[in-house]
């Protein structure tokens, strides 16, 4: 947390507000979330317009219009929240002011996983924050997904969350996703035929979709940058419903840990 739809949906309410508007100041509370410096972050956005505010897989990118971009990642408890006041919460470690107006763009963190980049062009870009990031999973092409699924012996679970497979899937969607076509999150994809990763896929945009469509799941305390919580987790069919009946078939959820990381299914639906 946060993943794909979740960042998505802090792209789409930041983007009607930030895009025109010039950094006038930035003040970080804690170093190690600015990067690769607190100077080199500073000095690169200061006096920059965001020109457009784009994504991939879970990083926000804001591109600047004299050069250069600044990159957001919210980590696991990432939240920026536009406002014209600090927030009461704690945990707040990055405050950028603009010129002319008056809320700011607040970045709280409690677990501290996440943080900001400056990137002066698209090579800093390439190898710095997207290195080794796959495509992009919100409206992946069919057979490009399939094509870097098909063959491999991995685990599907596992590779769904592989960020240099694809960009943007964490837990959450692919637990539900998987739900969706049928499949058991050990399941190897040399094993699977072609119609059944073709399944997946479609699942899988579907499932990323409708969250996007629900602000995104608030498991925890994801917000978006107005401060509103995501409603997909009242549709969730497994993920942390461990011993709750399954929507399709009424069987006992089950949780098992795969490569480190809770993993919910159907016995049944996904035998």
């Amino acid at each position: 947390m946060p993943e794909l739809p979740e960042v998505e949906s802090v792209r789409r309410t930041l983007a009607p507000r930030l895009v025109g508007w010039v950094v006038s100041q930035v003040r970080i509370g804690l170093a190690k979330l600015a990067r690769p410096s607190p100077q080199a972050l500073t000095q690169g956005i200061r006096g920059q317009k965001v020109q457009n505010i784009g994504r991939h897989g879970k990083l926000l990118i804001l591109e600047l219009a004299q050069g250069g971009f600044w990159t957001i990642h919210l980590g696991m408890t990432g939240q920026l929240i536009m406002a014209n006041e600090r927030p009461r919460a704690g945990h707040v470690h990055i405050t950028v002011s603009f010129a002319d107006h008056g809320p700011r763009l607040y970045y709280r963190d409690l677990r501290q996983f996440g943080g900001m980049t400056y990137c002066p062009d698209q090579e800093a870009l390439d190898s710095g924050p997207l290195a080794n990031m796959g495509p992009d999973a919100l409206g992946l092409e069919r057979n490009l997904f399939i094509s870097r699924l098909a063959g491999r012996r991995a685990p599907l679970k596992s590779l769904l969350l592989d960020q240099r497979v694809l960009a943007g899937v964490g837990n959450i969607y692919a637990d539900e996703a998987l739900h969706r076509a049928g499949l058991h999150p050990t399941s190897r994809p040399a094993e699977l035929s072609a119609k059944q990763l073709a399944d997946l896929h479609r699942h899988l945009q579907e499932t990323l979709t409708e969250a996007l469509a629900r602000g995104g799941s608030s498991v925890r305390n994801f917000v978006d940058a107005e401060g509103r919580p995501g409603t997909f987790q009242h549709a969730h069919r497994v993920y942390r419903r461990t011993g709750l009946p399954c929507p399709a078939c009424g069987s006992p959820v089950q949780r098992i840990v795969l490569a480190g990381r809770s993993t919910h299914f159907c016995p049944h639906c996904q035998g």
